[in-house]
């Protein structure tokens, strides 16, 4: 199901640069940590392997504590971030009780950092003219000269995803043996943490555990993609899914996964505002309302059907 309603210049040499930096960087794996995982006394058919989205850290104010997405159903430790919570919530709004059987199992800051800290040429609400623009865009540069604020941003990325992709397979099991559980999984992603999570499908596959995946603004998009000019080699792969059980959400005009050069622009003259949209705030359209439903409803119906 591939989705793209109609409704960061500098961000996306990084992300290219940091993802075709990534394939040869893949070095010692980072120990997984974080906090146990609860014996549960009733396994969840489903489990949400959640990855959130760049900077989506309690200093960032993108960290909003655990979550229940239903009355029977167990807290997430709330690193699966505002967007992805924002869909799961719509779910359960839609359709009660249906993730009274799924729980949210979400990469903690040890097991994936979701760093890009790239500084911000607007402010909160703020929409920047041209003019308004190359000036933050010089006083940024000015602090930060553009080959070091390239190599500082590109490090720190290409780190956050080797520590995510080598850590999703550890924290599935973990949950497992903590759990005495054994579900069938749906991969989430948003934005970075598409990556991440597009890169444990192959893993949870080869033990036959790959039920769904969902990825909300996902750079590795083709065509269009932040990450599409990556040769294919340098990036995950995804693993073989019908097309009935694969989300693929993008809104038009999202540089992450709408590439072109007046999308880059507004999302430095907004501080990303459409970016961070997914789910929070439909920005008064009907048609994006209409596709949220739509993407609820899919993985509403994933949860009630047979995990078997």
């Amino acid at each position: 199901m591939r989705l793209f309603s109609c409704s960061r210049a500098a961000a996306g040499v990084v992300t290219i640069a940091a993802t075709a930096a990534l394939g040869a960087s893949m070095l010692a794996p980072i120990a997984a940590a974080g906090q146990p995982h609860p014996q549960a006394e009733t396994c969840p058919d489903y489990v949400f392997l959640a990855a959130r989205g760049s900077d989506q850290n309690e200093e960032h104010g993108e960290y909003f504590g655990p979550q229940r997405y239903s009355e029977q159903g167990a807290e997430s430790n709330g690193y699966e971030g505002p967007n992805l919570a924002a869909l799961f919530h719509l779910v359960e709004q839609r359709h009660p009780g249906t993730m009274d059987n799924a729980y949210v199992l979400a990469l903690d800051a040890d097991a994936y950092p979701a760093s890009m800290n790239l500084p911000p040429l607007a402010q909160e609400g703020e929409n920047l003219g041209p003019l308004q623009l190359m000036r933050r865009l010089g006083g940024v540069l000015l602090e930060h000269p553009l080959h070091e604020l390239i190599y500082q941003v590109t490090v720190g990325f290409v780190q956050s995803l080797r520590s995510g992709m080598n850590n999703a397979p550890r924290v599935v099991e973990q949950y497992e043996e903590e759990t005495g559980c054994s579900p069938r999984y749906i991969t989430a992603g948003y934005s970075q943490g598409a990556i991440i999570a597009t890169s444990a499908e192959r893993y949870l596959a080869s033990q036959d555990k790959l039920a769904g995946a969902i990825y909300l603004v996902n750079p590795l998009r083709r065509p269009g993609g932040m990450a599409g000019p990556i040769p294919r080699y340098l990036i995950p792969h995804s693993a073989a899914l019908q097309a009935d059980r694969r989300i693929d959400y993008c809104l038009a005009g999202d540089f992450v996964c709408d590439l072109n050069l007046r999308n880059a622009k507004d999302t430095l003259a907004t501080k990303a505002a459409h970016h961070a949209s997914y789910f929070r705030d439909s920005e008064g359209d009907a048609a994006v309302e209409q596709d949220n439903a739509r993407v609820a409803d899919t993985v509403a119906g994933w949860l009630n059907s047979p995990a078997g």
